[in-house]
């Protein structure tokens, strides 16, 4: 059934990536399809929507107690994502989170966990599968049209500048303030390379994966990796 209203929307982080979504969310209100109810950031955000800037989470829940936001996009530090998700659920929000949705396995469960208590969905942000592409592969995989497939490799050159590390204050760390951050090449930028080999080659459970061998590196004077070998071989018969 098609809504007769947009959907109401609030973003959590202005800037960054968080300028892109907001891009995003202009040319959704131009079609009708959804509604910026409220902006969180710790600094003022861009003009265009100065109007709709609170501080907090807090502040714009309180301020839209009657018509609260139906879906949060969450574009911050990674060390912010698990909180803030668990408010935004809490309140009965569907939440679009900014990957690596959170730095740990441990708080992915809590995470997982706050989901399903509120009975709401909650999206990662890999929008390199918004096309059909990595989907087609993993039926043809699958289906072994493509012969024995005994090895799926995905490969990222990405090169990242000083500038690139300096962005903000969480960029190439492990830990910030005595939070885990976990930034890295294959936990941030090319975790959309990592995702969409799992799906190619069909591990689709944490349990389908039978070890992680990993060789980190950095050439930049950072504390996290800029450069990364990562190998994921999964239980046997996982991917059949």
């Amino acid at each position: 059934m098609t809504r007769s209203t947009p959907v109401r929307v609030a973003l959590i982080g202005a800037r960054g990536f968080g300028r892109v979504h907001l891009e995003n969310l202009e040319r959704l209100r131009a079609a009708g399809l959804a509604e910026l109810i409220g902006v969180v950031d710790p600094q003022e955000p861009p003009a265009e929507v100065a109007e709709l800037w609170h501080r907090d989470l807090d502040s714009l829940l309180a301020s839209r107690a009657d018509a609260p936001p139906e879906v949060v996009i969450i574009a911050t530090p990674i060390d912010t994502h698990l909180p803030l998700a668990q408010q935004a659920l809490a309140a009965g929000a569907h939440v679009y989170l900014e990957k690596p949705p959170v730095p740990s396995l441990a708080d992915h469960a809590v995470l997982e966990a706050a989901a399903a208590a509120a009975g709401r969905a909650v999206q990662i942000g890999f929008q390199a599968r918004g096309g059909a592409g990595v989907d087609v592969l993993r039926e043809l995989v699958a289906s072994g049209e493509l012969g024995e497939i005994g090895t799926v490799r995905v490969y990222g050159a990405w090169s990242r500048d000083r500038a690139y590390y300096r962005r903000s204050r969480w960029a190439g760390r492990r830990r910030l303030d005595g939070h885990r951050v976990a930034d890295g090449v294959a936990t941030n930028p090319l975790a959309h390379g990592v995702h969409a080999g799992l799906v190619i080659a069909g591990v689709d459970r944490l349990a389908d994966i039978a070890s992680v061998t990993t060789e980190l590196r950095r050439a930049h004077d950072i504390e996290a990796d800029d450069t990364a070998f990562v190998r994921i071989d999964p239980v046997r018969g996982a991917a059949d």
